[in-house]
């Protein structure tokens, strides 16, 4: 079985940023799941400034990469987008359009204002070609024939022909702001190189700063975005049980209408940290939800209970049998049957 789940994040792109001090927390995948989520990107640029800072030999190299950027965010489908006109007037009043910088504190405050969970901001450093070119030889056999008429190597000859060696190189540093704290929760510092070499090399200087171009931006989308992932499920994702004891789930799958409670546990990987989930129980083969528990995964919890009162369930769908799932999304990825009877002191 395989489980998928879309993962959100609020972002702007912008220029340079300036995180508050202090340990930096490793970017986790996790701080990124929300429910509803706006993407922040620059869209039509002001004249103020380019998006991610340039300090390339090309002047436009930090506006049209930070353009792709959000472009291919856009597209993902994942995101609600705010264009960056949307943010002109707060940048404006900030002083940050004409600086080019966004400190921690301002970060904090765009994140209050615009409901912006992070701030990307980056820096081209480098966008450039170096070519060479030498002149080498060939060893080229002369032939001749021998006294008895046989074709033969009678010496060699050194024949000079034009070597091109293309070295292109793109890199940009970009770092991402939780708006919350101020601080730097991930940065992508990932240069892309491109060479080839040959006479003449089958790409132009062109076309490998091109590729270069593209592949650094691959590698920054890459690193910021998060997009729909999919994982496999083993073993029972979801169960029943009355309970945990000695730290230890006292499975069962059959309950009393006067037991107090069911609990749902549920068992996922590592990969699924910080996602959301909700369980909802049915009446097996019905529709209508009778009770749904939404949470977050955490991967430091070898398993989830979420308790569910029995007396409702009852009240609504009598006794009988009924389906614990586990959705991640509009399907459900886990199912699990339990049942309920009219008796008291149901057995395992």
């Amino acid at each position: 079985m395989q489980i998928g789940w879309s993962l959100r994040i609020h972002v702007t792109l912008a220029g340079r940023c300036r995180p508050k001090p202090g340990l930096q927390r490793r970017r986790q995948r996790q701080n990124l799941g929300l429910p509803l989520s706006r993407l922040l990107q620059p869209g039509a640029q002001t004249r103020r400034g380019p998006a991610f800072a340039n300090q390339s030999s090309d002047p436009t190299a930090g506006e049209r990469i930070s353009g792709k950027v959000s472009a291919i965010l856009t597209n993902n489908g994942t995101y609600e987008v705010y264009t960056r006109d949307n943010l002109s007037d707060i940048l404006a009043e900030k002083d940050m359009l004409d600086a080019g910088i966004i400190e921690a504190d301002k970060a904090i405050e765009i994140g209050k204002l615009k409901a912006v969970q992070a701030l990307v901001c980056g820096t081209c450093d480098r966008f450039d070609v170096q070519s060479r070119q030498e002149i080498r030889y060939n060893a080229v056999p002369q032939y001749g024939y021998d006294a008895y008429g046989n074709v033969i190597i009678t010496g060699w000859i050194n024949v000079p022909y034009q070597w091109e060696q293309h070295n292109a190189a793109v890199e940009c540093r970009v770092v991402i702001i939780d708006t919350k704290t101020g601080r730097q929760i991930g940065a992508v510092a990932d240069p892309s190189n491109m060479s080839d070499e040959g006479s003449p090399p089958d790409y132009r200087p062109a076309d490998l700063i091109r590729m270069a171009e593209e592949d650094q931006i691959f590698r920054i989308v890459r690193g910021i975005a998060v997009t729909r992932a999919q994982i496999k499920l083993k073993g029972r994702v979801i169960r029943t049980a009355s309970g945990l004891y000695d730290n230890e789930w006292d499975w069962k799958d059959s309950f009393a209408a006067n037991d107090d409670k069911v609990t749902l546990v549920v068992t996922l990987p590592a990969e699924a940290d910080r996602n959301s989930f909700y369980v909802r129980v049915v009446k097996k083969d019905a529709r209508e939800t009778l009770a749904e528990e939404a949470f977050e995964w955490n991967k430091a919890n070898a398993s989830v209970g979420k308790d569910i009162t029995i007396a409702p369930l009852f009240a609504k769908g009598g006794a009988g049998q009924y389906e614990a799932k586990l959705y991640s999304g509009p399907e459900p990825i886990a199912w699990y049957t339990f049942t309920i009877t009219e008796g008291r002191n149901a057995g395992k």
